[in-house]
């Protein structure tokens, strides 16, 4: 392990505020230690560093942690040796271009920016300054994925022909945050299939020629009478988000926060009621990709289905069997040898309870060795080349389904 390695976190919304909480609950395992904290709003990394002490003072330290409310002082803080950018995606650009040209170590947030221009900047600033980017895919992290990917590559389902992932998730926050506007977040298919795109690219083992993709609104339609917020709102309303107590709320995805209770700008609010008009993004969608040796991948997914154990999956088929992936339950179902072997795995591990099923653990001891010169586990170019699917998804859609070369998405 190395000695302390002082990290600074942009962005102390949900996603900062969750891994510098599991950087400090891992002290000892890594020689990763939250040195600094930026973000827009004061009271929320306030909130974090108070949370972040009391988490330290268990294990018997008492950290200096400086606040900032702009990424440059951040970034140019002598104590901090790794930065970490979990700011909203339409807020990747600036603070991820001015640490690569810093020299210091830079792992961005999933997915790389809000548009494919952004991305772009992002990869060419990455190059310029011979600085290498590391990017937060998850599934890249994951136990159960990892596990998959070694059992595709030893043969056992013989060539890959096909993948297709399913997502029909109860994901309605992305109707009540600043998620709801594209040139915000780069819609669902922005914030989350982009894990899919990248999950399509590493078994593929390259990048797609053409894509065709349909979408649109189905559930979550604009209300002119909409109230503006759920903290308004008196209707019976499956979707309403309530202003609880954090430590009394069940969902994964509330905020960590109560500073957002009072804020008035709608990309600033975690309540949004989702049938507020001004959303521009898509419910649900299918896409179909296409990648150079015939490989064939789709995409399956909504955010206004139930919650469920099977509510992710991932289905590969070769030329000799065919595997499963459940992610909300860590199980890998394997048929094989032409259908004449079944074998059901469960990949579970300790921590599948932690966040993104241990995952996150996962990473920050990675992150540990990016920091020590190890190559990152998705690069820059593999963040831009999901965002060059997604850019190309959007255009497809936006035609009724019209086929896109990749190639044309410069």
């Amino acid at each position: 392990m190395a000695d302390k390695i002082g990290v600074g976190i942009i962005g102390t919304g949900r996603r900062g505020y969750s891994l510098a909480l599991e950087i400090a609950n891992m002290h000892g395992e890594t020689g990763l230690e939250v040195a600094a904290l930026c973000n827009r709003t004061r009271s929320r990394m306030e909130e974090t560093r108070s949370a972040l002490l009391a988490e330290y003072t268990k294990k018997g330290i008492s950290p200096s942690i400086n606040l900032y409310e702009n990424h440059q002082a951040l970034v140019n803080d002598p104590q901090v040796d790794l930065v970490l950018i979990f700011t909203p995606q339409y807020a990747h650009k600036e603070p991820a271009v001015y640490a690569l040209n810093s020299g210091k170590k830079v792992l961005l947030d999933k997915p790389m920016a809000a548009s494919f221009q952004d991305a772009r900047a992002i990869y060419d600033a990455e190059k310029a300054s011979g600085n290498t980017l590391n990017i937060g895919f998850t599934r890249r992290y994951e136990k159960t994925w990892t596990k998959l990917y070694e059992i595709v590559q030893a043969g056992i389902i013989g060539k890959v022909r096909m993948m297709q992932v399913r997502d029909v998730v109860p994901y309605h926050i992305y109707f009540h945050t600043w998620h709801r506007r594209m040139e915000w977040s780069g819609g669902v298919i922005g914030d989350k299939a982009s894990h899919f795109f990248d999950v399509f690219n590493w078994f593929a083992g390259g990048y797609p020629e053409k894509i065709s993709a349909f979408g649109g609104q189905s559930v979550y339609l604009p209300d002119p009478e909409a109230p503006a917020r759920c903290a308004e709102c008196d209707r019976d309303c499956p979707y309403r988000i309530g202003h609880k107590k954090k430590e009394d709320r069940q969902d994964a995805m509330s905020d960590q926060s109560d500073s957002r209770a009072s804020e008035k700008e709608v990309i600033k609010r975690f309540d949004n009621c989702v049938y507020l008009p001004g959303a521009d993004i898509d419910d649900h969608g299918i896409v179909n990709i296409s990648y150079p040796g015939g490989i064939k991948a789709s995409l399956f997914w909504s955010v206004f289905g139930p919650d469920a154990d099977d509510q992710e999956t991932f289905e590969l088929v070769g030329d000799k069997g065919r595997i499963i992936l459940t992610r909300h339950t860590g199980h890998i179902d394997i048929i094989s040898e032409y259908g004449k072997k079944h074998e059901a795995l469960d990949e579970r591990e300790t921590h599948f309870g932690s966040s993104h099923f241990g995952a996150d653990r996962r990473l920050l001891s990675e992150l540990e060795n990016f920091y020590l010169g190890k190559a990152p586990v998705v690069s820059g170019r593999e963040g831009l080349e999901a965002v060059r699917m997604v850019e190309a998804t959007h255009r497809s859609a936006s035609s009724g389904g019209k086929l896109v070369m990749l190639k044309d998405v410069n």
